[in-house]
């Protein structure tokens, strides 16, 4: 609980909860945020919200470092040349990357390096499995769709069907290799291949809507942090 004498960026400071904080137990502003991180930080008659709000609070020393991971390389790396360790006092308030005086002096840059090294390849890692589950999906729609070419054609179908469940379980080379076999067999008709062309054709077009999709998404995660 904070005192009454204390000081704070703002009028709003500390009075809601931090959404990032409640919904996955984490915050990247760490103690930089402006929110209150679990019931016990907030202030004195604060109210706490029902629902989040949709904007951050917009201060001055906020938007000097909105978006800078607590992480950051050169995070409390140098001592705060606006600090007053009379007064204990900082312009920037809680929101400062410097250090104010020497017991805060973060000695250890290597690991925040290998921590932003491990955060991007984390997203890398996340990017590449969601575009390898689109491919997935795209593959089973494809096979699905090549069902309504070969009517009554029962073993083109249990080709289908097979690809389908490689294409299900992650052998995505294996449910293309039975789509080449099938339409790549000299005894299709220009019109089969025209069909198949055209249901290509719009998985390739949802493909490629979906997977801006979660870039955009992606962008968007990022921007709040």
């Amino acid at each position: 609980m904070y005192s009454q004498g204390t000081q704070y960026p703002n009028s709003k400071y500390k009075t809601q909860l931090c959404r990032h904080f409640t919904q996955n137990g984490v915050c990247a502003l760490a103690i930089r945020c402006q929110f209150a991180h679990g019931p016990q930080e907030l202030r004195q008659n604060a109210q706490q919200p029902q629902s989040f709000p949709e904007q951050t609070i917009q201060t001055n020393a906020f938007n000097k470092v909105q978006g800078i991971n607590p992480m950051i390389v050169n995070y409390k790396t140098q001592l705060c040349k606006h600090f007053n360790p009379q007064t204990g006092q900082c312009k920037n308030g809680p929101t400062c990357t410097f250090a104010h005086g020497e017991n805060e002096l973060n000695t250890m840059p290597y690991l925040q390096n290998q921590y932003l090294l491990m955060q991007q390849q984390m997203k890398q890692m996340n990017q590449q499995q969601m575009q390898a589950e689109l491919t997935q999906q795209i593959l089973v729609m494809i096979l699905t769709n090549m069902e309504h070419i070969f009517p009554g054609q029962q073993q083109i179908l249990a080709l289908l069907k097979q690809g389908q469940e490689k294409a299900k379980s992650g052998d995505t080379q294996g449910a293309s290799e039975i789509i080449k076999l099938i339409i790549h067999d000299q005894e299709r008709s220009k019109e089969e291949k025209q069909q198949y062309q055209q249901i290509y054709n719009n998985a390739q077009r949802h493909y490629d809507q979906k997977l801006k999709e979660i870039q955009s998404s992606q962008q968007q995660q990022q921007q709040l942090y």
